[in-house]
C-alpha cells in the first residue's frame, strides 16, 4: 500500500508536534507521499529543512490564502518560489465566503492565477461558497487543478468538473448528507485522498494524527464497497497527472 495525502500542512503541525517521528511512523504504514502546504514566511523556511531528512516523498505547494488570518505570504514571495523552481503548485488559494473584501480577494486571486499560466504550474483551490463567481474566472485559465476539501453542492461539482480539475476526498464529505457527492466523486475517477491536518486539527489524545488518510481510504472503501487497492490506484494515477512524478 502507497498512499499519498494530498493536503495538509506539515509545517503549521510542526509548530506543535515533533513531526519526525510522526512521518516516520507514517511512511513505514504506506502513507509515503504528502502534498504539503505553505501559507506563512516562516513556513517557507522550514520546508527545505524537512525536505533533507524526512524518507517520506514531500512536495509542497504556497499561495496567498483567501480567509486565513496568519497567512502573511505576499506576491512577491510566490513569484520567487515560481522562480526558482521549488513549489510543484500556487496554493492554496481561491474564494472564501468569510472574507467580506470580496474585490480585493478577487485580485489576489487572479493574479496568484496568472503566475501559474505564467509558470505552467498546477493550482491548488481553496473555494469556500462563490462556487460560481470562481467558475467564471478559472475557465478562463488552461490550467490543472487541485480542489482540495470540497463540500459544496453536487451541481457546482459537475460545473466544475468541466475545468480540467481533481478533486480531494476529506472526513468531511463522510456526512449523510454529502452521500450524492462523494459517490460523484468516486464515479469520476478524479479523486485523492486528504487530510487537511494542522496544528489546529489535532485531537486531543491522537498519537498521530497522519494516520488519519489510511482510516479515510479504508472508510470510504467498505462504505460503497470499492476495492481499497482500486482507490489507492487511481489516485497514484492522479497524483502522476497533477504534479508529473510517478508515485
Amino acid at each position: 500500500m502507497t498512499l499519498c495525502d494530498a493536503h495538509c500542512h506539515l509545517a503549521n503541525l510542526a509548530a506543535k508536534r515533533a513531526l519526525q517521528p510522526l512521518l516516520d511512523q507514517a511512511y513505514a504504514q504506506g502513507i509515503t507521499h504528502f502534498l504539503s502546504n505553505a501559507l506563512s514566511k516562516s513556513e517557507l523556511e522550514y520546508y527545505p529543512q524537512l525536505l533533507q531528512v524526512c524518507k517520506v516523498k514531500l512536495l509542497y505547494s504556497a499561495g496567498i490564502h483567501p480567509n486565513f488570518e496568519p497567512c502573511d505570504l505576499e506576491y512577491s514571495d510566490i513569484e520567487e518560489l515560481c522562480q526558482a523552481g521549488k513549489i510543484w503548485a500556487i496554493g492554496e488559494i481561491g474564494l472564501d465566503k468569510g472574507n467580506p473584501e470580496l474585490a480585493v480577494m478577487k485580485n489576489s486571486f487572479i493574479r496568484q492565477l496568472d503566475l501559474a499560466l505564467e509558470y505552467k504550474l498546477p493550482v491548488v483551490l481553496h473555494l469556500v461558497g462563490h462556487q460560481q463567481e470562481a467558475f467564471d474566472i478559472l475557465h478562463n485559465y488552461p490550467l490543472r487543478f487541485l480542489i482540495h476539501g470540497y463540500a459544496g453542492s453536487i451541481e457546482a461539482f459537475r460545473t466544475l468538473m468541466r475545468l480540467d480539475s481533481f478533486f480531494t476526498i476529506s472526513e468531511r464529505i463522510l456526512r449523510d448528507d454529502k452521500r450524492d457527492l462523494l459517490k460523484a466523486m468516486l464515479k469520476s475517477h478524479r479523486f485523492l485522498f486528504e487530510t487537511d491536518i494542522t496544528q489546529y486539527y489535532v485531537k486531543e489524545g491522537e498519537v498521530n494524527p497522519l494516520l488519519r488518510l489510511k482510516a479515510l481510504v479504508e472508510e470510504v472503501a467498505a462504505r460503497y464497497q470499492v476495492d481499497p487497492e482500486l482507490l489507492i490506484r487511481i489516485q497514484a494515477s492522479n497524483y502522476q497527472l497533477l504534479t508529473g512524478v510517478r508515485m
